[in-house]
């Protein structure tokens, strides 16, 4: 019997998609918050287009050279990063460039609870490294 692959919590993968792209952008007003959101497409021969509506949960950034260099563990570095939000809860993101063992490309993800501080006029993040 097959054992089924599960993900252990706060981790996944994204795979790359040559059949979606984005059809439409913009803000939408959910529970008094403006929330960035798009819709995909996607396309297949032969079947009938599918759309999906994408609500951010934050920004990404590409980690730079210089960011890895300066960094105490370089090698553990991701290669994208961003702090997210999902479900009012806020999140460190890392992403890892992978590929599989049948040469398929991947974005490897692990989310970790981020320490923030906060004043009376925003909320950010703690300088610390982090480990993922």
């Amino acid at each position: 019997m097959d054992k089924k692959f599960e993900y252990k919590e706060n981790t996944g993968s994204l795979w790359h998609e040559t059949n979606c792209t984005v059809v439409r952008k913009g803000k939408i007003k959910i529970e008094g918050i403006e929330r960035y959101a798009c819709i995909l497409k996607y396309s297949q021969p032969d079947k009938p287009d599918k759309f999906e509506i994408a609500i951010s949960a934050g920004l990404l950034k590409k980690v730079t050279d210089e960011e890895r260099s300066d960094s105490e563990k370089p090698d553990l570095m991701p290669d994208i990063k961003g702090l997210i939000t999902f479900n009012t809860k806020k999140y460190e993101l890392g992403g890892w460039r992978n590929v599989t063992g049948n040469g398929a490309e991947y974005t490897k993800v692990k989310l970790k609870e981020a320490n923030l501080l906060s004043d009376e006029k925003k909320t950010y993040k703690k300088e610390t490294e982090t480990d993922f």
